[in-house]
């Protein structure tokens, strides 16, 4: 406020209440009450906003697996022990070295998983193979 302005809010008397108000005191004070309630939920709004904490804004289970997990087999608990012949053994690891490729470095495991899932959305190519294997005789 400048130097010699008169305060407006300024209180006129001694005992807290001015001498122009037709309001009650208890009703001044709750309302002042109020508004510090108020300033100091403000307070906590904007500290909690900038305060780092982002926790509020997205849910970790929202994010993609590889980015979600804390390591290669987390939420993997299933294990599923595939013996299988030496040609798809080779076939294998040409597979995920090709995705490796595309992608960058990747886990193994991963890798492994998205070929087997891929597998299951074409079983088309899984009866082929089966029958070239004798499953229709």
């Amino acid at each position: 406020m400048k130097t010699g302005a008169s305060d407006p809010f300024a209180q006129d008397d001694q005992d807290g209440q001015s001498n122009d108000s037709d309001e009650p005191a208890s009703h001044t004070e709750e309302s002042d009450q109020t508004k510090n309630d108020d300033v100091e939920q403000a307070d906590k709004d904007e500290n909690a906003t900038h305060s780092g904490s982002n926790t509020g804004q997205f849910d970790r289970s929202d994010l993609p697996y590889t980015l979600r997990r804390d390591t290669v087999k987390d939420e993997r608990d299933s294990v599923h022990q595939l013996f299988v012949l030496d040609e798809t053994d080779d076939k294998a690891r040409d597979a995920e070295r090709d995705l490796e490729d595309r992608f960058g470095d990747m886990y193994r495991l991963d890798a492994r998983e998205a070929i087997y899932l891929a597998g299951m959305q074409n079983l088309d190519d899984a009866e082929s193979i089966l029958r070239e294997w004798g499953y229709d005789f």
